[in-house]
């Protein structure tokens, strides 16, 4: 942890004096977010503690092969209940991960932040935010080697998990030397990397392609900003069979076009908001910046935001109504 030795630190000491601790993922979860979640909660449960892994939204059967994936909840009352403490993974902010209104119902509690985004604010009492991590799942991983803590196979499975999809099988800008050696640690440790890639990488069945050739097909160039887009309806979704999950990935796997300096690919949700995924292999761009101006966040070479409405294209233009 070098440089974050104290915050470390910190959040030993606050475990430590807790025994009732709630983990929350962020609404609409990824493997990052959910392996995240998990293997930290397991690890906390090593401990003695009571944990209670929580997320707005259901785990997508995408991701049910995860260990213990039955074990987090979208119910409510969890927070009618007392929690000494309070560790949210993976999330820009408490609006984010969808709880900003419902953690208002805890009292005397403490809050923890661990997360990858450089665009995130520091919320929490103790925030550990490391901006070069590939995912969430990579700065856990650092935590655990820095407390000289034991990793097991379910463990590094989940571990794994969020490094492989935040780093699209570790091809996409996020990837360093750093997580290449978490990775094969966790393969040491029991992880099965080209298990869990085909699984969450490559469940790609006949409508799926078909969505992602619409998305393809609408490729456009806009020359003054050096950027490719394209976009996604809720009537592709639709007229293809698929759900939203499927348009996952598109983003990671335009950034190897050579054509323009920045890929933007926009997916209209079916809670009425456009979601933008931004990437870039510059080093001199920072999208998170750029994500910034529209209410959202992330990494330099990897950001997305939200705004309401729908697309509306007429006549070759695309706008946001």
């Amino acid at each position: 942890m070098h440089e974050y030795q104290a915050i470390s630190q910190k959040i030993k000491a606050e475990i430590a004096r807790a025994q009732t601790i709630l983990v929350i993922s962020h609404q609409k979860p990824d493997g990052d977010t959910l392996g995240s979640n998990l293997a930290f909660s397991q690890i906390l449960k090593q401990q003695g503690k009571t944990v209670t892994s929580f997320c707005l939204d259901q785990v997508p059967e995408l991701f049910q092969f995860l260990p213990h994936h039955e074990q987090v909840t979208n119910n409510h009352l969890v927070f009618s209940k007392h929690y000494d403490l309070v560790i949210v993974v993976d999330s820009g902010s408490l609006n984010y991960a969808g709880v900003e209104l419902l953690i208002t119902a805890l009292k005397d509690y403490k809050l923890i932040n661990i997360d990858h985004h450089a665009s995130n604010p520091l919320y929490g009492d103790v925030n550990l935010v490391i901006p070069t991590a590939s995912s969430c799942a990579e700065v856990i991983y650092r935590l655990l080697k820095d407390w000289q803590i034991k990793i097991n196979s379910e463990v590094a499975t989940l571990l794994a998990c969020g490094m492989i999809t935040d780093t699209g099988g570790f091809i996409n800008p996020a990837t360093s030397y750093q997580v290449l050696q978490a990775a094969a640690d966790l393969i040491a440790q029991g992880a099965n990397l080209s298990q869990i890639s085909k699984i969450t990488l490559g469940n790609k069945n006949v409508n799926n392609l078909k969505l992602w050739g619409r998305a393809f097909s609408r490729l456009q160039y806009v020359k003054k900003y050096n950027l490719v887009y394209t976009f996604i309806t809720q009537k592709d979704f639709l007229e293809c069979e698929t759900d939203e999950n499927s348009a996952e990935g598109i983003s990671n796997f335009l950034h190897v076009l050579q054509d323009a300096k920045i890929i933007l690919v926009l997916k209209e949700s079916i809670d009425g908001q456009i979601k933008g995924s931004l990437r870039t292999t510059e080093d001199d761009i920072d999208l998170s910046k750029l994500a910034g101006i529209f209410g959202g966040g992330g990494h330099k070479k990897a950001s997305g935001f939200a705004l309401p409405g729908r697309l509306s294209y007429d006549k070759n233009k695309l706008r946001i109504i």
